[in-house]
């Protein structure tokens, strides 16, 4: 088969489109391949614009996926904060398997808070705490008694408030005159509570 030069085939070409016949055969077959070009032209822009779209969703999802991964750590390291907050402060928590020896904790330590008052206790009951299966601290009170003085009385109060261990609170304080002793003091009756861990007895 012979290459034609480029003289050569625009020669032919130009014979082609003096023969009417031949310029109608050219015009029939060039006509449907410019449609069809066009028309895969049209269909790859398509794609190429669709292509584009699913990039600027993927750099979207990329995007706040990385926001997810960085909440993420930021929360993973507060839980792991949270958790030693915890571990500390159930470390000032009232020690003992039964609410009755945890309840020795805080007699302990009221006696030294009364002591260090100069004050004698007279009398200390431990009523029965109100425990409840489904919660995971319980109060464990203690009720004592003395004779004290106003300002013996305020002391004590303010030591049991501030101590800083097993979280006691002053739940009542009941306070008379009858039976309390000499001129100038008075009988108080004090619940204290403290917190426990609720450990299964």
């Amino acid at each position: 088969m012979k290459i034609l030069s480029w003289e050569e085939l625009k020669g032919e070409y130009l014979k082609l489109i003096t023969d009417k016949r031949r310029r109608y055969l050219l015009i029939a077959v060039t006509v449907p391949l410019l449609f069809g070009f066009a028309f895969l032209l049209f269909h790859l822009y398509e794609g190429i614009e669709a292509g584009r779209a699913e990039i600027a969703a993927t750099k979207k999802r990329i995007a706040k996926y990385r926001l997810i991964v960085k909440e993420r750590g930021e929360l993973d390291a507060r839980l792991v904060s949270l958790n030693q907050s915890l571990g500390r402060a159930e470390a000032m928590l009232l020690t003992g398997n039964t609410s009755a020896l945890a309840a020795v904790d805080i007699q302990n330590t009221l006696n030294e808070i009364a002591l260090g008052s100069g004050v004698e206790i007279k009398s200390m009951q431990i009523p029965a705490s109100q425990k409840q299966d489904s919660e995971q601290y319980i109060s464990v009170p203690v009720q004592f008694t003395v004779s004290v003085t106003i300002r013996q009385l305020k002391d004590i109060l303010y030591k049991i408030e501030a101590s800083p261990k097993f979280f006691l609170t002053v739940e009542r304080v009941g306070i008379s005159v009858a039976g309390a002793g000499g001129p100038g003091q008075m009988r108080a009756d004090i619940t204290v509570s403290g917190i426990m861990k609720n450990v299964k007895e």
